[in-house]
């Protein structure tokens, strides 16, 4: 029965397939042997004609082939048919091809249809033409006649267990491949982290050690000058040439990151020391037209300070951070100089409102100066001397209360009484309200014929006031102490200040609080102060915040 799928197959394998079949009806009629395959010659294509190909055998599981006509000679079952090469072909064969050739064309011509086949024939020549196409490129080129035996299903076999291991190998390379591909990208990506991250690393380096100070002991300033129309980049490579900072491009983006601007020309004496927050301030509020001594240190005179402790203050060099930092001024020739009768003489003559009022020597001062250096911190240079540094503190008080002599006038009130009551008030208080009520109280006290009543005026009579006592001592003291500074004898503001007030003390004294207290006492744990109105009231402040306490 003819398939129709089966209809379509090439030339030469159903030319081979009508050769086949006559050279077995041949042998059969002639009752002769049928000639060996090996004595026939395939018969050679033309020069024009594709060259055959090798065809590589593959596994097909084949039907039996039924000859319903011919009667073929037993053969062995592993008998395998030999190759044909075309070189060892015989005269003979080539007669008897083309012979056959012929009567294949006759048989062609007077056939409508093919001859019969099974399906498994047609999936075999499909096989063959597909194999054909895979071997093209083979130099050399040899005929394969597949038969159904064992050796062909081996071949085949191992022809695709051969494949397979290709298949496997090019597998294994091309995973090889992959993987040497990954890991290059592997370590190009590592190394890119590595730039990325170091490079981020050393400038955050770069940036964090531009902005700390160049030396942060090295107090010692410089005048530097710095030109009109100098921008922020012109201005950090100033301050990097001469040494003040360590990179002036950081200071360049820092000044434009932490919005500083307009900075003014002018000469300013800068340090090493010195962060670039605190130039970048400096050049906001501006230099001098000329240079000044750049200042080697500082001394800090903190509010409500006395003369003997002043003294100490000015031998400390506040500036520096080193510990214990040092000026070049003693405590004893402080301590000389502003008790000198011919320096006190200068000052009053050259600040005459500010010591209109200065007790003289013989009215049982204690320091005639005492009050009258103003709190603050104080620069000095190289030139600086103890004379001029207590001349600078005696202006800054002068300069603060310029604006209040008309008003001191005004009140019947003299500068040395205004000092005198603002100290006690420093001492007293220790915010802006308990200063006006305290101040307001003492006048309570001065109107009503009272004494002050002061505490600190009998310590500091005794040497005690500024220096480190224990709460007994301060509540315990001598109240019958003969001395002008015993407030609890004597009537008035005291014959001078006890310390140096500050301004805030003195505003309280100029505009106190209008109230009805005669009293007042200080928590000796808090500070806290507390107003009362009659001595019963105070003796009952005394006793819960003062005595209990220091007896606890």
């Amino acid at each position: 029965m003819v398939d129709k799928e089966t209809t379509e197959f090439s030339r030469g394998s159903f030319k081979e397939k009508i050769l086949r079949q006559l050279e077995e009806n041949a042998a059969k009629q002639a009752e002769t042997k049928f000639p060996d395959p090996e004595d026939f010659e395939r018969p050679s294509r033309s020069d024009s004609e594709e060259p055959e190909r090798k065809i590589e055998p593959r596994k097909v599981d084949l039907e039996p082939f039924k000859l319903p006509v011919f009667d073929f000679p037993a053969a062995d079952e592993n008998e395998e048919e030999p190759f044909v090469e075309n070189e060892n072909l015989s005269e003979e064969g080539d007669s008897l091809r083309q012979n056959l050739d012929g009567v294949v064309s006759e048989e062609i011509q007077n056939q409508d249809i093919p001859p019969q086949f099974s399906r498994s024939e047609s999936k075999v020549q499909d096989e063959k033409v597909e194999q054909e196409q895979f071997s093209e490129k083979k130099e050399s080129e040899k005929m394969v006649k597949h038969q159904p035996s064992r050796r062909t299903n081996s071949s085949s076999k191992k022809t695709s267990l051969s494949k397979k291991n290709k298949n496997k190998n090019k597998n294994k390379k091309k995973k090889k491949k992959k993987v040497t591909a990954g890991k290059i990208i592997a370590v190009i990506v590592v190394l890119l982290v590595l730039v990325v991250g170091g490079t981020g690393w050393y400038g955050y380096n770069f940036v964090k050690s531009g902005i700390q100070p160049l030396d942060s002991k090295n107090a010692t300033a410089k005048s530097i000058n710095i030109p009109a129309g100098s921008s922020s980049k012109q201005i950090g490579e100033i301050l990097q040439r001469q040494s003040i900072i360590k990179n002036g491009m950081v200071f360049q983006y820092y000044t434009k990151f932490k919005n500083y601007s307009e900075f003014k020309s002018g000469y300013y004496n800068l340090a090493p020391n010195m962060s670039l927050s605190t130039i970048a301030s400096k050049l906001e509020e501006g230099g001098t037209e000329k240079p000044v001594a750049p200042t080697l240190g500082k001394i800090l005179v903190p509010e409500g300070y006395t003369l003997t402790q002043i003294a100490k203050a000015v031998t400390v060099n506040s500036g520096s951070n080193e510990k214990n930092a040092k000026t070049p001024f003693s405590e004893a020739d402080f301590m000389k100089t502003v008790q000198d009768p011919t320096f006190i003489a200068k000052m009053v003559k050259a600040y005459p409102k500010l010591f209109a009022s200065l007790p003289t020597k013989d009215s049982g001062i204690k320091y005639q100066l005492e009050g009258y250096l103003f709190p603050a911190t104080y620069d000095y240079t190289k030139s600086s001397t103890v004379e001029s540094v207590i001349e600078n503190m005696i202006q800054a008080a002068n300069t603060q209360l310029t604006p209040y002599y008309d008003t001191i006038a005004q009140k019947n009130l003299t500068v040395n009484e205004v000092l005198s009551l603002a100290a006690l008030v420093e001492k007293e208080a220790n915010n802006d309200d308990d200063r006006r009520n305290v101040a307001g109280t003492f006048y309570n006290r001065m109107n009503a014929g009272m004494t002050l009543g002061s505490n600190l005026s009998i310590l500091y009579a005794e040497g005690k006031l500024g220096e480190k006592t224990s709460l007994s001592e301060d509540a315990n003291i001598d109240t019958n102490l003969d001395s002008p500074y015993n407030l609890y004898t004597n009537t008035g503001f005291g014959p001078g200040p006890v310390d140096s007030p500050s301004l805030s003390s003195i505003k309280a004294v100029l505009d106190p609080a209008q109230n009805d207290y005669f009293y007042f006492v200080a928590d000796v744990t808090t500070g806290k102060v507390y107003f009362a109105k009659t001595l019963a009231e105070q003796n009952a402040n005394v006793q819960k915040y003062v005595n209990d306490k220091i007896s606890s």
